[in-house]
């Protein structure tokens, strides 16, 4: 079982994991890097869709990366990409859009340090 770090204590559900690796270390650690590759390629295409501000493409990556992000149990990308698909969904401005991208980089980034620290 992978050691919650402070961290990113917060933005995860830690028993949601170790339930998807069978409380399995080295998968714990494999899953979330595979996750971790998938959300940074997730995060780069949303923010060539902003740019374009193509909505419907923007929904489906947020949508896409708040279903990856509740399996492996990061709660906070999660809840995150939910916002974002919200916005668009709603039919808002996307003025709020740069901020949330910028935390969900923050997210990635602190799982990132944990996977380098662990």
């Amino acid at each position: 079982m992978l050691k919650s770090h402070v961290s990113i204590q917060a933005d995860f559900d830690w028993q949601q994991l170790q339930q998807l690796a069978g409380e399995d270390a080295d998968f714990e650690t494999e899953l979330l890097t595979m996750f971790l590759q998938d959300a940074k390629l997730s995060l780069s295409q949303l923010e060539g869709a902003i740019a374009q501000q193509d909505m419907l493409a923007i929904a489906d990556i947020a949508h896409s990366l708040r279903g990856s992000s509740a399996n492996v149990g990061a709660i906070a990308l999660s809840r995150l990409a939910s916002q974002l698909e919200s916005i668009v969904n709603s039919g808002c401005h996307l003025t709020d859009a740069g901020a949330l991208v910028q935390q969900l980089h923050g997210c990635c980034q602190r799982i990132q340090a944990y996977l380098t620290t662990s």
